[in-house]
Order: structure tokens, then C-alpha cells, then sequence
């Protein structure tokens, strides 16, 4: 082996990136992106989940401790976690449990009216007494910010708990409080799979249509064919619609595999219709197809396009909500989740799947979708036709 000649090839390799700054600093600061992208992401904890209050309890006239400010339940939000838990005040029970259905709030929580008087029963070990009851509805689609939530009341109730045993200077007899937990989708037995497994199926097109679409376009311009295809009688807009419509199906075939591979392998829960989380995928394909377009355009050969694929593979599924509740990301970063459209896939697929609505309820998630279809792919449409 020659040294000399080994590094003259090594000394032609890094005078290649100095000429090509664009991969250079691809080289060095993707991997910085990464670690504070992960970082930030997973090293968050699940916060400001919205819940509504609604205390109805009158406590104890004649007990000074249990009275005015000083009820139970009162002793029990004022132990509420206000770092994870965005507590929202609320009088009627019918209203928060609504704001639960239509997914403007994840858990409502009431109080009862006797809630300190059972309390004080069921601590004092009265026959026939039942403990406190502290009612919470809750969306139970995702199984992470469900466990949140319903670990933060129980800290909340014990603290509350152990306070007043010890203003009281005497422990209580049992556990006088109890939570009487109720679903508004999900349950109990909803598991990470069935979270999961709307977001692998958006993920699954966002990959698809966005690697194939830049590779394919820097390969067909550097061998010609795209040449060849522009100065033909078509047009751009067939041009692009038809890789549109191609990696469509493939998209559709692909979902397909995983639906049905995941209900039959895994029992997933589907819910909703089927075709309405077809028609989502669709929308995802055909964003991420104009998008790959536009930014193909960017590229002068295949390495450059290989450099556009982390860039919008890794925000996309550390912002969208993927493997972690959007409500986990730092605020800082979540309203940069605004702007990733797998982000409204997989809420719109997950509301499908998970809590069983149509049109009628995802169509914000749907409208968002296809003017942003219609934004990347009239992009790529202008695109060619300056190239023709």
C-alpha cells in the first residue's frame, strides 16, 4: 500500500466538500440537529394538557377546616400539578364533558356537592359510608397523556390526603377518595399500538412520496428523461399529477398492508370508516409528492437530494405528535408542529381510527391538508414549467 497515493485520494475527497459547501455543512450540522431535535423532544414531559374543573362541592359549614376555601376539593385542585395539567374553572359538568367529545379538551373533572361531607364519612370509618368520589371524563385516544392526567389527580388527592392528616394530627381510617373514571374514546384497555399505528401508516406515505419523488426527479433530469418528457406534447401539470396519482396508489397499497396487518397481528382498534382514513392518506401523499418536487428542483445531483430527506423526515416525526403527545414538545417548538403536515394526518387518522368521527369532524385536519396539497404541488407545476 502506498501513503503517498492513499492520501492524495483522501486529500481529492475533502476538497470536494470545500467546493461543495452545501454537503459540508449537511455533514456537520445535521448531526448537531439531530441530538437537539431528539433532545429537546424526548427529554420533555407530557404538559399543559387542557382539563376542564368543575367544583361543586360545598363542604362543611360547620367544620371550620372543611369550609369557605378550605373544602376537600378545593385541598385537592390546589394540588393539581399546574406544570403538566392547564386547569380550565367551569360550572357546568354537561359543557366539559362536550369540550371532551369534540377534543377541545382532554379529561373534565367534577366535584360533588357532598364531596366533603363523604370525605369526612368515609375517613372516620362511618358505617356505611363510601369514599369521595371524584368524577373524571377523559379522552382516552391517547393512552400517554390519559395515564398523565390520571396520575396527576391521584398525586393530587393523596397530597391532599396526607396534608389533612396532618392538620388533624390523626390518620385517616382508609383511603377516603376515589376516583369514578369514564371514557370518551379509548378506555383502559386502549394500547400504545392502537395510538401508534395511525401514525406509522402517515409516516409510511410521508417516506415513500418524499424520498422516491426527490431521488426519482435528480435521476430522470441527470439521465435526460425529464428533458425528454418536458419538450414532449404534455404538460407539467399532467407530468406532475401522474407521479402524484402513482405514488398515491403506492401509498394506499402500503397503508392497506400495515391496516390490515396491524388489526390482524396486533387487534388494533379501528373505529371509524376506513375510507375517510384512506382519503387522508391520499391528501398526505399528495402534499409530500409537491414537496419532494420543489425540493428536488434545489438539487444538483443525488447526494445533494439524499440531504433534503433527514431534513424533513426527522422534524416531521419528532413535531408531529408521532411517538410522543405534542403537548411533550417544549413550547417553543410546538408551533413550528403547525406547519408539518404529518402532523395533521395523524391527528386526522388517529381521530378516525381511534374516536370513530367522519368529514364532519376532522375537516379542519382535511381542509389544512388540501390547500397544502395545492400549495406544493402548484409549486412543483410552476417549477417545471420554468424548466420548460
Amino acid at each position: 500500500m502506498n501513503a503517498r497515493r492513499m492520501l492524495g485520494f483522501t486529500r481529492r475527497m475533502l476538497l470536494q466538500f470545500r467546493h461543495d459547501r452545501r454537503t459540508l455543512g449537511f455533514v456537520i450540522g445535521m448531526p448537531l440537529l439531530m441530538m437537539l431535535a431528539f433532545g429537546y423532544t424526548f427529554g420533555g414531559e407530557v404538559s399543559h394538557v387542557k382539563v376542564d374543573i368543575v367544583n361543586l362541592d360545598s363542604g362543611i359549614p360547620s367544620v371550620p377546616m372543611f369550609s369557605g376555601n378550605r373544602t376537600v376539593g378545593n385541598r385537592v385542585i390546589d394540588k393539581l400539578n399546574r406544570d403538566t395539567l392547564e386547569l380550565t374553572a367551569s360550572t357546568d359538568w354537561e359543557a366539559s364533558k362536550g369540550k371532551v367529545d369534540r377534543n377541545e379538551a382532554w379529561a373534565a373533572i367534577r366535584f360533588q356537592p357532598d364531596f366533603s361531607q363523604d370525605f369526612l364519612l368515609s375517613a372516620n370509618a362511618t358505617p356505611g359510608a363510601l369514599p369521595a368520589r371524584i368524577e373524571i371524563y377523559i379522552d382516552g385516544s391517547s393512552p400517554n397523556i390519559a395515564q398523565t392526567v390520571l396520575k396527576v389527580v391521584t398525586n393530587a388527592y393523596l397530597a391532599a390526603i396526607n396534608k389533612i392528616t396532618e392538620e388533624t394530627g390523626q390518620s385517616a381510617r382508609k383511603i377516603p377518595i376515589e376516583p369514578d373514571i369514564s371514557y370518551a374514546y379509548g378506555g383502559g384497555d386502549t394500547k400504545f399500538i392502537d395510538y401508534f399505528a395511525p401514525a406509522i401508516m402517515s409516516m409510511a406515505i410521508m417516506m415513500v412520496t418524499t424520498m422516491l419523488t426527490i431521488i426519482l426527479f435528480v435521476y430522470e433530469r441527470r439521465s435526460g428523461t425529464l428533458q425528454r418528457l418536458l419538450v414532449s406534447p404534455a404538460t407539467a401539470s399532467e407530468i406532475v399529477f401522474g407521479y402524484a396519482l402513482a405514488f398515491a396508489v403506492l401509498g394506499l397499497l402500503q397503508s392497506l398492508v400495515i391496516l390490515f396487518a396491524a388489526m390482524l397481528i396486533f387487534n388494533i382498534t379501528v373505529v371509524g370508516n376506513i375510507a375517510v382514513a384512506l382519503l387522508v392518506i391520499l391528501l398526505l401523499a399528495f402534499v409530500h409528492q409537491g414537496l419532494g418536487i420543489l425540493l428536488s428542483a434545489s438539487a444538483k445531483n443525488e447526494l445533494q437530494a439524499i440531504q433534503f430527506i433527514p431534513l424533513v423526515l426527522f422534524p416531521s416525526i419528532l413535531l408531529a405528535g408521532m411517538f410522543w403527545p405534542v403537548e411533550s414538545i417544549p413550547q417553543f417548538l410546538q408551533p413550528v408542529s403547525y406547519c408539518v403536515p404529518l402532523r395533521y394526518g395523524i391527528d386526522a387518522m388517529r381521530s378516525v381510527m381511534l374516536r370513530g368521527w367522519g368529514l364532519e369532524h376532522i375537516w379542519p385536519q382535511v381542509l389544512v391538508l388540501v390547500l397544502m396539497a395545492c400549495l406544493t404541488l402548484g409549486g412543483a407545476v410552476l417549477q417545471l414549467r420554468r424548466r420548460k
